[in-house]
């Protein structure tokens, strides 16, 4: 099974990285570890991914859902999230001030939150696991690479470009939503269109 660079990039995109530097941050002004912050987090959020890989196909069965449905509702959260991350302030503050208070923040919601969480289900659901543990391991290498970065450099870190290449981001995951829609409502709508 060889990596899918393009499922891999979308991963990436969804998973956004840059959008956890206020996170680390605010550990920073405060003293925090924050490699060990930035290690925890992505690791925790690797894990939440994987198992919701697992249960996500399972709970779409469950409650009877089909996956034009999902691919439609997902599409929409998406959305949303791709337009609350284009027009995002870049004052915004970080309330908790505990390291695990911090890590959890990281992990989910803002690495592997919505959009994480309903990509990996249609993918699991499209691929197979298989196919899609591969990709998600090799995107969250390359998400704990920048991280890592992120850690290291945290106090030079210019916080404006980061909070463009976030809003630049931001855009694809808008492109990746109205994918997943249309999508969606092609396989709804083919069957009425049929003779």
């Amino acid at each position: 099974m060889m990596p899918d660079p393009a499922i891999i990039a979308q991963l990436f995109v969804l998973i956004n990285p840059f959008s956890s530097l206020t996170v680390l941050m605010a550990a920073h002004a405060q003293g925090l570890p924050v490699r060990r912050l930035a290690a925890g987090a992505v690791l925790t959020a690797f894990l939440t991914a994987a198992a919701l890989a697992v249960v996500g196909p399972l709970l779409l069965r469950v409650f009877g859902i089909s996956l034009d449905s999902f691919r439609i509702a997902g599409g929409i959260v998406l959305l949303l999230l791709g337009v609350e991350t284009v027009r995002r302030r870049e004052d915004r503050q970080v309330a908790v001030t505990s390291l695990d208070g911090l890590m959890s923040i990281l992990a989910t919601p803002t690495m592997t939150g919505p959009a994480t969480i309903t990509y990996v289900t249609l993918k699991t659901h499209e691929i197979g696991l298989g196919p899609l543990g591969v990709n998600l391991t090799v995107a969250f290498a390359a998400v704990a690479l920048v991280m890592g970065v992120f850690a290291l450099l945290v106090p030079r870190i210019n916080r404006r470009v980061v909070n463009i290449v976030s809003r630049v981001l931001g855009l694809f995951l808008t492109a990746v939503a109205i994918e997943m829609m249309a999508r969606g409502l092609t396989g709804i709508l083919a069957p009425l269109r049929a003779p």
